[in-house]
């Protein structure tokens, strides 16, 4: 049940199907509906506090304590503070030229400070009044535009710590729909796409000295769902779906003269999947593959609470697992007890592992949703499991102010009673974005870098030779030889010259293509780096060279582990880095390359070492098959990410596997970009960035426990995904509502309960539909635009009826109607443009921009592109029509925001209407424009 004020905001929230009664969630508003206080069920509060300007200037939330932000007279942010920057009376801080943003400094970590340079008057490459370059902690990346606006070549300049200094250039050609045409990877290899008379992308080819249609053909359906998607190496892959309401009913994938893939899904009535059956032949002998059958079963709030699963293979392999959750009232796991068993899979013969995990939970104010102790009862034995074989563990965490896992303490009870009070040890270190800087796991110590975005770049781990008594460490030597160097989404690097190529349709991945330093191209070392040129700019990359180095002493000084490696102050040849220098690294990559040999033509084999990739509908990596079509990797996961089989070749094995995100081997986490996930214990290690838009469950819960169903795409919010890769927000409210978002390539389904209310249909306005919730608006709003090529609006209207908010398209890669239905009570009109078209627009004829002017119909804008110009004519004309008497201050704000992609951020423009240009408002957020449209 849900309880709502005369202004339709909420004050309540029942759910009677708890498993401790039931869940109540009580939501509390100032004078002017604010929301100041959140009280859970469990009566822990999150209160937001506001200055004059409605802009909040605190959040208190019972896992990160609290956030407090300063703003200066224009709305932009001056400083943040943290609850662990707040010990020490510290502050982040914000610089502005104007409204747009010049510089992130941090007061723990100045090497990470980020700064912006934007072009002036004689910039080239397009550049002026755009980004040209940016520069943080790991470098610089360099931006080129097209005529209109859009990002053709970057150049990135990175610190390999005590490694190297590498730059990297990636290029774009879009056609005049901003349609990726054709991608230049930083090794040279040209992408090209095709896409089909409806605009859909068809085909995927690559170049480099041979020719390869890595997607050779994708086939649609009426609905614009992937109906069938053909790889270079001959696989197929066939989607089906419930005609009634579109559900993935099968997916089959055939390669090699085989089925490797043919899942069979079924639901309850509210799309719950119930079960997973892959109904292929078992393969033959020596081959990967075979059969598997998953079941499960939720509980009356839809989370998972058990799971089977068997599997049968060539060779008498067989498995099975047998998986069993329990929940509280928050949503916090309170128990999980999983238990497998292999016969003739990773040797001869039978394993029988397990373990039963028993969670508590702190009980402090502000430690309640935190681990405190997790009672770890486990075994593993080629015999039949008895009390006798059990390890008995136990793991004591802690936590840091902002809510970050910090310190893991391993007892162990031993035969004789007694418990080793230091079994291991993890230790995490933070820094002020919340970002994980380092790990040390008994002395192995991994550390962590990431851009101005939050993007993780470098990964750098120790081969170390230690001694480690009691977990004191008695001597030894550490290094920091492998590193994974993260370019971007389509290329990363590794020691000894070998790096991997990702290849792409939209979001997903296809095709991984390894290659090394001889096959690359141009030496990453000898190239320009970014900002050498760049009207009058320049980069101390040797400076920020030496401090990456020092950060891994600082690290390794943290964590009090002995730093005995060799400092390599020759960043230019950068030794290790290649694979012709004579390091142990490049023996290890031509060794690599040698292991393909019998596969491979002698001259062809890193550009024939292709692996592509058939997920299932979590997009989770099920089955790899290399360019013959044959399956060089076969994994299957238990529910919460954990592999249950795994089978490889020693030629190349893909990190990216649950959700196809990257799997640490160092720390066994997950990456997913905001945060990192622990699959075993099923939780994530640091607080939810969107923590205050779910105050009824959890700020370390998973998926809303439900991982079958739902994805995390980035850490930040729960996603499905079906077959096809489109993405479908999901919040759930409580048990009988769930807000959703159905996003498809060029089309939208609003789902009922988004804005509890169907979806309209009226005329030229497209589809639409409208709430009171202007913070939920502005996040399906983004989501759209990012996720879709077709533009979309949103309107803020404040009547009688109170404040609400209008999301519409008319499924247009080019246009989106105004609306005008409530001219008079318009607050702001927000229209998007799909990634790569114009960021600053085209300079239109006049300069009419004079508020005697706007009645008379003529141009205001000289900054938006003809399209844009005509609806900014006419959404004023028709203010001013039903207001004409309205101040020229007090007319609605304009916004067009330019959806990011996997190269550049997402972009937020304000229409100035008096000097007739756009101001940028970085890190879009619709406090951005709330703060806008209650200061006039």
């Amino acid at each position: 049940a849900t309880h709502t004020n005369g202004s339709g905001k909420t004050l309540k929230t029942i759910q009677k199907s708890g498993p401790d009664g039931e869940i109540t969630t009580s939501f509390e508003y100032d004078g002017i509906q604010r929301l100041v206080r959140v009280t859970d069920t469990e009566g822990n509060v999150t209160t937001s506090t506001y200055d004059m300007g409605d802009r909040r200037t605190e959040v208190n939330h019972p896992a990160s304590g609290i956030t407090s932000f300063t703003y200066d007279a224009l709305g932009n942010v001056l400083t943040k503070q943290t609850a662990n920057l707040a010990k020490e009376g510290k502050f982040i801080t914000y610089d502005y030229d104007y409204q747009r943003l010049t510089g992130i400094n941090y007061p723990d970590h100045p090497e990470n400070n980020v700064k912006y340079y934007y072009g002036g008057r004689n910039a080239s490459q397009n550049r002026i009044g755009r980004l040209m370059l940016r520069e943080d902690g790991t470098g610089a990346i360099e931006y080129f535009y097209g005529k209109m606006g859009e990002v053709t070549k970057t150049r990135r300049t990175m610190i390999v710590p005590n490694q190297a200094i590498a730059t990297y250039v990636t290029q774009w050609t879009y056609d005049s729909h901003n349609r990726l045409l054709e991608m230049i990877y930083p090794d040279e290899e040209k992408i090209t796409y095709s896409y089909n008379l409806g605009g859909q992308l068809e085909k995927v080819h690559g170049y480099k000295s041979y020719g390869y249609d890595y997607v050779s053909k994708i086939g649609y359906d009426k609905f614009e769902q992937r109906t069938y998607l053909k790889y270079c190496n001959g696989a197929e892959t066939f989607y089906t779906y419930d005609p009634q309401r579109r559900r993935l009913q099968n997916l089959t994938v055939n390669s090699g003269g085989n089925t490797i893939m043919d899942n069979a899904y079924t639901y309850d009535a509210v799309s719950n999947v119930l079960s997973v059956v892959n109904g292929a032949s078992v393969p033959q002998s020596g081959k990967a593959g075979g059969q598997m059958a998953h079941t499960y079963t939720y509980d009356a709030l839809y989370r998972l609470v058990s799971a089977t699963g068997t599997y049968t293979g060539a060779d008498n392999k067989t498995a099975s697992y047998t998986l069993a959750m329990g929940y509280d009232n928050m949503h916090r796991i309170t128990s999980k007890r999983q238990i497998l068993t292999q016969n003739n899979v990773q040797f001869n013969g039978t394993l029988n592992a397990g373990y039963d995990l028993s969670y508590t939970y702190g009980t402090d104010t502000g430690k309640k949703f935190q681990l405190a102790n997790v009672k770890d009862v486990n075994y593993r034995t080629e015999e039949t499991p008895s009390e006798s074989e059990n390890v008995n563990n136990s793991h004591a965490y802690e936590y840091d102010a902002n809510g970050n896992l910090v310190y893991v303490n391993t007892s162990r009870t031993k035969k004789d009673g007694m418990a080793d009070e230091k079994t291991a040890e993890r230790k995490l270190k933070w820094d002020e974005e919340n970002r994980l800087l380092a790990s040390d796991d008994n002395g192995f110590v991994t550390n962590y870098w990431y851009d101005a975005d939050g993007e993780r770049t470098v990964k750098t781990s120790g081969e170390s030779d230690q001694v480690y008594v009691n977990s004191e460490f008695a001597g030894g030597r550490t290094n920091t030889a492998k590193f994974s160097l993260y370019v971007s989404p389509y290329l990363v690097a590794n020691q000894g010259g070998r790096y991997t190529k990702h290849i792409y349709i939209g979001s997903q991945r296809v095709v991984s293509k390894i290659g090394d330093f001889d096959s690359y191209g141009s030496d990453p070392r000898r190239i320009q780096y970014a900002g050498s040129e760049t009207d009058g700019l320049s980069v101390d990359y040797k400076q920020k060279y030496v401090q990456q180095l020092q950060v891994i002493k600082d690290n390794y000084a943290t964590f009090a582990v002995p730093y005995n490696g060799e400092d390599n102050n020759d960043y230019v040849d950068g030794k290790g880095f290649c694979c012709n220098d004579g390091s142990l690294e490049a023996a290890q990559t031509r060794a690599l390359a040698r292991a393909a040999k019998n596969n491979f033509q002698e001259g062809d084999t890193y550009e024939k070492m292709q692996f592509y990739y058939h997920p299932d509908h979590l997009g989770s990596s099920s089955y790899i098959t290399n360019l013959d079509g044959e399956v060089v990797q076969h994994i299957e996961y238990v529910p919460f990410g954990e592999v249950f089989i795994e089978e490889r070749n020693n030629i190349w094995n893909t990190p990216y596997l649950f959700n196809a995100k990257e799997f640490d081997e160092e720390t066994g986490l997950y990456y997913y970009g905001a945060r990192y996930y622990e699959p075993r214990l099923s939780l994530w290690i640091s607080v939810d960035p969107s923590k205050e838009k779910y105050p009824d469950i959890s700020s370390y819960t998973y998926c809303h426990n439900s991982p079958i169903v739902i994805i995390d795409p980035d850490g930040k919010d729960d996603y499905k995904m079906n077959a096809s890769g489109y993405l479908v927000f999901w919040r759930r409210t409580n048990a009988k509502s769930t807000h959703r978002v159905f996003i498809g390539k060029a089309s939208i389904v609003v789902g009922r309960n988004l804005v509890n209310q169907l979806v309209k249909n009226k005329g030229n306005q497209g589809s639409f539909a409208v709430t009171a919730n202007g913070d939920d608006a502005f996040k399906f709003f983004t989501f759209a635009a990012k996720h879709t090529k077709v533009e979309w609006r949103l309107v803020g209207i404040r009547n009688s009826s109170g404040t609400q908010f209008k999301l519409s398209t008319n499924f247009s890669t080019g246009s989106v109607s105004n609306d005008m239905s409530d001219a008079k009570n318009m607050l702001f009109h927000l229209h998007s443009h799909p990634w790569n078209t114009n960021s600053n627009g085209t300079k239109a004829s006049g300069n009419y921009n004079e508020y005697n002017r706007v009645s008379s119909g003529r141009a205001i804008s000289t900054y938006y592109t003809d399209g844009d110009v005509w609806t900014l004519n006419d959404i004023y004309k028709e203010y001013h029509k039903a207001n004409p008497n309205k101040r020229f201050e007090n007319y609605p704000r304009a916004y067009i925001y330019y959806s990011g992609d996997k190269k550049q951020r997402s972009q937020l423009y304000e229409y100035d209407l008096k000097c007739a240009r756009f101001n940028p408002l970085f890190t879009p957020t619709y406090e951005q424009i709330k703060n806008r449209i209650y200061k006039k």
